[in-house]
């Protein structure tokens, strides 16, 4: 077994609930991060095949972090690795996610392309690529998690090749077909690789096969418990909430949604027949819970058997989310159910503080500034058209722009998600005439956007 005590945890950072879970803490003194094993039946599985995976990378001079210390603990019945937790540099996901602009990651992706190659020459595929698993310093790409490393003595075929890059490309999210295309050459010219139009071509539908599986099996994950989230299961409440919000003013809220209404630090946002809107502080955390009313008994007996409007918010919100197209952060959803009958629904997302497009576009000090917002606002739009979903209620109030200064849509109710190429071109035309409606009355930055959304 290990040396007791020489562990001393300080965060858990990840939770697979039943089976694994990783803590950031300290080894001996040094920051170091703990992998634990104890799923029954298959913890000694998944702890030698992370161990494998770590002995090939680093046989093969992959930037990895140091094993430092592996053993089991408990009779046998949990199984640990510990790492060496590298304090300097940034996971390739935040990096993404925190970008002002693609050409500010542009080389840091460039790289990971280099050390993608590297790694498929050498025979090494890493088979469920996320960004998450790749940190990145001013020198180095280190590739953790060891438990999805195959390795074999001769490089990757080119279809093998293919298909792993374009699940990585497929991580980028939507809307970045140039971006993507790019990184395929660089990715293409470290290969020595000469290519056809036909290779883009290729690559283009790998990434949409790819796009279309996450999403498949991220869609079951938004409804049952799982890493991220927990379902809800009480008598009259059914839903699901993410997992890191838990807590007593939150649990207090599932219980009996309505009571938050009445908070004396609750602030109404929006009271309307079929809504009503209310920001308010749980855990610490500032939220927005909007509740959709019944209208009358009509309304209920027809609402009731289809899916909830806070159902589909929560599950298109989590889609545009996996696809990195900003919208206000899904934390709940809940619906009552009496005896199969669904009734009220509520739908709870963080909290966008700053104004929206119009007022920000109206103080903006300079063009510059206005061209830019404007540039984001249509790439924001246009990825939402990739992932075939029309917003369909593009009131400036609807688009929000962040601390970031990055726009955000609110408010999915009326989205769509279109099955066919001419209903999603139709919808496109009408999305942009909505757009374009709010600025009517500042002929400069209609004009901005005129340019930009009429551009194919």
């Amino acid at each position: 077994g290990m040396e007791k005590g020489s562990f001393v945890a300080e965060q858990v950072v990840r939770l697979v609930p039943g089976r694994r879970m990783v803590v950031f803490g300290f080894w001996q003194g040094k920051p170091a991060v703990a992998k634990l094993f104890y799923d029954r039946n298959d913890a000694a599985r998944h702890y030698e095949k992370d161990v494998t995976g770590v002995e090939a990378m680093v046989e093969k001079k992959i930037p990895t972090a140091a094993l430092i210390s592996e053993g089991s603990a408990h009779d046998e019945r949990i199984y640990v690795l510990i790492f060496d937790r590298i304090l300097k540099g940034e996971s390739l996901e935040k990096i993404w996610q925190m970008r002002e602009c693609i050409d500010d990651v542009l080389p840091t992706l460039q790289a990971v392309m280099i050390e993608l190659a590297t790694q498929h020459v050498l025979g090494v595929m890493q088979s469920d690529m996320h960004m998450g698993n790749f940190i990145v310093n001013e020198k180095t790409i280190y590739t953790l998690d060891g438990a999805d490393i195959t390795s074999q003595d001769m490089m990757l075929s080119r279809e093998a090749s293919m298909k792993n890059l374009a699940l990585f490309l497929s991580q980028l999210g939507a809307g970045v077909n140039g971006l993507q295309e790019q990184l395929f050459r660089h990715y293409a010219r470290a290969r020595g690789w000469l290519l056809k139009p036909q290779d883009s071509r290729e690559m283009r539908l790998r990434i949409k096969k790819w796009d279309e599986s996450r999403w498949k099996s991220y869609e079951k994950k938004i409804f049952r418990d799982s890493t991220e989230f927990v379902s809800i299961r009480l008598f009259t409440m059914r839903g699901t909430m993410c997992r890191d919000h838990a807590g007593e003013e939150f649990n207090q809220f599932i219980q009996q949604p309505d009571a938050v209404f009445s908070r004396a630090d609750a602030v109404m946002l929006k009271n309307g027949r079929s809504s009503t809107v209310m920001k308010v502080t749980l855990d610490g955390r500032e939220l927005v819970v909007k509740r959709y009313n019944m209208k009358n008994i009509w309304h209920r007996l027809r609402r009731a058997l289809r899916d909830t409007r806070a159902h589909q918010s929560w599950r298109l919100a989590q889609k545009l989310n996996l696809f990195y197209v900003n919208t206000a952060t899904p934390v709940a959803y809940i619906e009552s159910n009496v005896m199969g009958v669904r009734g009220h629904s509520y739908y709870v997302t963080r909290y966008v503080g700053g104004q929206n497009i119009k007022q920000t576009l109206c103080a903006a000090q300079n063009e510059v500034v206005s061209k830019n917002l404007v540039a984001r606002v249509s790439a924001l739009l246009r990825s939402l058209a990739g992932l075939e979903i029309t917003h369909g209620d593009l009131k400036a109030t609807n688009i929000l722009v962040n601390d970031q200064q990055q726009p955000v849509f609110i408010d999915l109710d009326g989205a769509r998600e279109h099955l066919s190429s001419v209903g999603l071109h139709k919808a496109w035309q009408q999305e942009v005439e909505r757009l374009l409606q709010n600025f009517d009355d500042t002929p400069t930055i209609h004009e901005l956007f005129r340019q930009k959304l009429r551009q194919k």
